[in-house]
């Protein structure tokens, strides 16, 4: 993405994680705290974590999102320990050493390149490996700043592992050892979601997973990710994608069942 000029974006969480490559230019953003980044450096959004673009100059991106289950790594690999430490506290900005900015360079572009070709999915896989292995290369963040609260970093931890079982604010308030009411206000307050919002998100993540990797019948599957009513399923479904889990199947050429 090449943008002159970036005007402020409203406050947003997003439930995949987002690594961003700043090319050339600059970009200022709020994380916690106000920081800038600039030509070299990765920048890092964890899964839940609230943030806001205020504004960039000259600015010659890449970025990609990803959901780490979707590529089978735990939170606690070694590959996602960066986005742990900006989840703990760290400012999102990882500086890469000079050897290192030409080969991400080409990294990014050979993987917009496999896109563009619709490359076998483990080819897109080993993109995503290698930049996450770039990350963990950079050089450490000096700076850190309040942290999300360690009870929201901790529900989240909690629905990361156990969000595709039957799971309830009540439930998650209970792992965490707090009340469900105060958890509710303060998940709010620190992501942007309700926990029952922020476990939608993550199912219709991970059924998009299924529908584009998997054979299974979306009955079936409806019921694998916790839903008991198809029909809200697709409701909500199609509220978050424009379309039909048959339709969005079907876009995404996968040859699997389609009802």
């Amino acid at each position: 993405m090449k943008v002159a000029r970036l005007a402020q974006e409203p406050h947003g969480t997003h439930s995949e994680s987002v690594l961003s490559f700043i090319r050339s230019g600059s970009l200022d953003m709020l994380h916690g705290e106000t920081f800038t980044a600039t030509e070299g450096m990765f920048v890092l959004v964890p899964g839940g974590m609230p943030h806001t673009l205020l504004s960039g100059s000259d600015l010659h991106v890449h970025w990609m999102s990803f959901c780490p289950d979707c590529l089978g790594l735990e939170p606690g690999s070694t590959l996602l320990q960066p986005f742990q430490q900006v989840r703990l506290g760290a400012l999102p900005a990882l500086t890469l050493s000079a050897e290192r900015i030409e080969f991400v360079q080409t990294l990014y572009q050979q993987f917009e390149l496999a896109l563009a070709q619709s490359l076998p999915l483990e080819v897109m896989k080993s993109f995503v490996f290698l930049l996450l292995h770039e990350v963990s290369l950079a050089l450490q963040p000096v700076s850190w700043r309040a942290g999300m609260h360690p009870k929201v970093v901790a529900a989240l931890s909690y629905i990361e592992s156990q969000g595709l079982q039957p799971v309830s604010l009540q439930s998650v308030a209970d792992a965490v050892f707090v009340s469900a009411p105060y958890l509710a206000t303060l998940f709010k307050r620190e992501t942007g979601y309700s926990v029952g919002q922020w476990l939608t998100k993550k199912r219709l993540g991970e059924a998009c997973n299924r529908l584009m990797h998997t054979h299974t019948p979306i009955a079936v599957l409806v019921e694998e990710l916790g839903w008991s009513d198809p029909t809200h399923f697709i409701r909500q479904f199609k509220a978050a994608y424009g379309v039909t889990p048959a339709l969005w199947r079907r876009q995404h050429n996968h040859k699997g069942e389609a009802d």
